[in-house]
């Protein structure tokens, strides 16, 4: 499913549902990472509009220490951050958001976000990629279960924005992912 423009403008009104402004990423940077790399972004839509997403970010390690470290935020993300080459790519893994529209907040949008992204993850893992280290940075208490039980996550820091970071050695994250993969 190709996303458009106005796709991540519904995501970034989403995103002011939850975070601070400060951290949110403007939808047009957003739509650029996806345009760089089409398998940052997984949504769930209802009739063609977004109503909860994931953005999965392969970053270069300086930005990604920088996010991990709270020098800085998601929303000063450039796609240029990004970490594309074959050799690097998904070293590095940033859950940058993770979200479900308010209107939409159930379970069973919940369980169709969380298939759609644990589906993309193994067939991320089972194209070989190493992957060193994973990083969700969580804004809200729901979105610290959701990272913790269904990504394997560990709290790492707090952040001067009023988040935890959580992390996870990336080998210990591929068996996670793979031992609590979701059935289709």
């Amino acid at each position: 499913m190709l996303l458009t423009l106005k796709d991540f403008i519904k995501m970034e009104e989403i995103d002011h549902q939850y975070f601070p402004d400060e951290n949110i990423s403007p939808a047009r940077e957003a739509y650029k990472w996806y345009l760089a790399d089409p398998n940052s972004c997984i949504v769930v839509k209802n009739n063609s509009k977004v109503i909860a997403y994931v953005n999965i970010l392969s970053l270069n390690k300086e930005t990604y220490d920088k996010i991990k470290y709270n020098k800085i935020n998601e929303s000063q993300i450039l796609v240029s951050d990004l970490e594309l080459d074959k050799d690097k790519y998904y070293n590095y893994l940033y859950f940058s958001a993770i979200a479900i529209d308010r209107k939409h907040r159930n379970i069973k949008t919940l369980m169709e976000l969380i298939k759609i992204t644990s589906n993309k993850l193994i067939e991320i893992i089972s194209q070989g990629f190493h992957i060193k280290e994973v990083m969700a940075d969580c804004s809200t208490s729901q979105g610290q279960k959701i990272t913790q039980r269904f990504l394997g996550l560990q709290p790492f820091m707090k952040t001067s924005h009023n988040s935890l970071i959580h992390t996870l050695e990336g080998e210990q994250f591929c068996t996670f992912i793979k031992k609590h993969k979701i059935k289709s």
